[in-house]
């Protein structure tokens, strides 16, 4: 818009309360050409400023995964560092006393638990060498037991069998015929611990097997003792030797049974004394097993590699909140890229519909406003600044929204931390009408209206033209209506007089 219409909207304002002219003593009315404008056409523009700070666009804050005291601080503020530099050390003294203690338990924990193991292993394979060639003392004496009571009861039978073969001189055929049971019984039980014998100490033969043997030998013996029984009653009246040996053999079976059965619970014995050495072999070996430590070992050669503190990006050192003795806590130091930079504003809320994603806008630093940089907007905040509790608190005034501008190509004028003012343009138009805002009313309709004045010889002639509002600004309208141009005047303040449309008055 230019000057000239902009300075004679502002007089014009100044005079609204020049009203229509009206005397006591019946005068002619007349409007005073204060209140009067000229149409024309020009360039309109209306900018709003927001405060702001220049910031780094992404600083980088250095932290530790470790708390411990700092040995050396090797970067001060404004230093410039390169990603992977090296910014500070932590003493490592008590992380390298673990490492050691840590190593010296591995150590030990594994010395025993080899021990361990080898002493297991060679308890059990005695005790497989024993089971497999039947050399184990305990397991030689047991068989060596049976194998007596054996002969001690083959012994008593055939001194019962040549008793009783002269007892049967008489050819009794019960007796004889008990006997023979007898005899037929005592091979049975013969066959029973032969293919017993024939199963022990062989892998082949299953537990069912053993037990089949073991059934078919009582079997036996318990055929054997029915027919003994039968054979004395049939005796006892006529021989009591005959009892006598009789009892000596079954004696000398009851023996013979019972270190065959001592034999069979040596051989689990064994067996289960083989089984208790393989499990303490398993366990030997896990109590050797140091993966957990291992663990905690390499965490703690990765603890003494991070000691070392390095930057994580190139830029300048813009912070240092550590020196040396102190834990490594919160934010050690601060890297930003000076030439990264970001002006964050706080924006109206009046004002910030006008803003928009993409827009450029002057950013001026308080320091020098001479210089003159380039922002684009880069983000809108949603929601307005708050207050400490999170809650939205504008304390009756106006809220305020973050908008985040990037500034192109700064130089070392400007500088983190500024104070700035960033000048946004509302709206813009080329080669425009305008008119004062109160020169616009509406009727009933919503319809927008101004008051143009025709001069003529008597004075000027009100009349009305509609319009639209294109911009409502906040002093200046821009506008456009088909009996608009450049030249047409019109009254300033169109609500007061338009009760004149279509009537003549002086112009005072």
């Amino acid at each position: 818009m230019k000057n000239n219409s902009f300075m004679r909207t502002m007089l014009a304002a100044g005079m609204v309360w020049v009203a229509v002219l009206t005397t006591g003593c019946g005068k002619e009315e007349g409007i005073s050409a204060g209140m009067l404008t000229t149409l024309t056409s020009g360039d309109f523009r209306e900018k709003f400023n927001a405060d702001g700070t220049v910031e780094c666009a992404e600083p980088h804050f250095v932290y530790s995964t470790l708390t411990l005291p700092v040995k050396d601080v090797l970067v001060k503020e404004g230093d410039h560092v390169q990603a992977g530099d090296l910014l500070c050390v932590l003493d490592t003294e008590s992380i390298e006393k673990e490492i050691a203690m840590q190593q010296a338990s591995m150590d030990v924990t594994q010395k025993n638990a080899s021990t361990t193991v080898s002493a297991a292993k060679r308890q059990y394979n005695t005790y497989v060498e024993g089971i497999t060639n039947g050399t184990d003392t305990n397991l030689v004496a047991a068989m060596a037991r049976a194998e007596q009571a054996r002969e001690l009861c083959e012994a008593a039978q055939i001194q019962y069998a040549n008793y009783k073969e002269t007892v049967n001189m008489g050819m009794d055929p019960t007796l004889a015929a008990a006997d023979q049971a007898v005899k037929s019984a005592a091979n049975s039980i013969q066959q029973a611990q032969s293919m017993q014998y024939e199963m022990d100490g062989k892998d082949y033969v299953t537990e069912i097997q053993k037990e089949q043997a073991e059934d078919a030998v009582d079997s036996a013996n318990l055929a054997y003792v029915q027919a003994i029984e039968r054979r004395d009653n049939l005796l006892r009246q006529s021989d009591l030797q005959l009892a006598a040996y009789a009892k000596d053999v079954d004696d000398a079976m009851n023996q013979y049974l019972g270190a065959v059965a001592a034999y069979q619970a040596t051989v689990r014995d064994l067996e289960n004394a083989k089984q208790a050495s393989s499990d303490a072999i398993s366990q030997a070996m896990r109590s050797g097993d140091v993966s957990v430590e291992e663990l905690r070992l390499a965490q703690l050669q990765d603890d003494l590699l991070d000691a070392q503190i390095l930057a994580e990006a190139s830029g300048t050192v813009t912070a240092v909140n550590i020196k040396e003795g102190e834990n490594s806590t919160g934010v050690l130091f601060v890297i930003e890229d000076t030439q990264d930079l970001i002006l964050t504003a706080r924006v109206s809320e009046k004002d910030i519909n006008h803003v928009d994603r993409g827009m450029v806008a002057d950013v001026t630093t308080k320091s020098d406003s001479s210089d003159v940089y380039e922002g684009r907007v880069m983000q809108i905040s949603e929601t307005a600044y708050k207050n400490a509790a999170g809650e939205t608190d504008t304390s009756g005034k106006d809220a305020d929204y973050k908008v985040t501008l990037n500034i192109a190509e700064p130089d070392s004028r400007i500088r983190v931390g500024m104070n700035a003012k960033v000048s946004f343009v509302a709206y813009e138009k080329k080669d425009c009408l305008t008119v004062p805002n109160e020169a616009v009313y509406t009727d009933e309709n919503g319809d927008s209206y101004i008051l143009t004045v025709t001069m003529g010889e008597e004075g000027g002639t009100i009349g009305t033209e509609k319009i639209n509002v294109i911009y409502k600004g906040k002093r200046e309208s821009v506008v456009e209506g088909e009996g608009l141009t450049t030249g047409t005047q019109i009254i300033i303040d169109g609500e007061t007089y338009q009760d004149l449309a279509g009537q003549t008055v002086k112009i005072i």
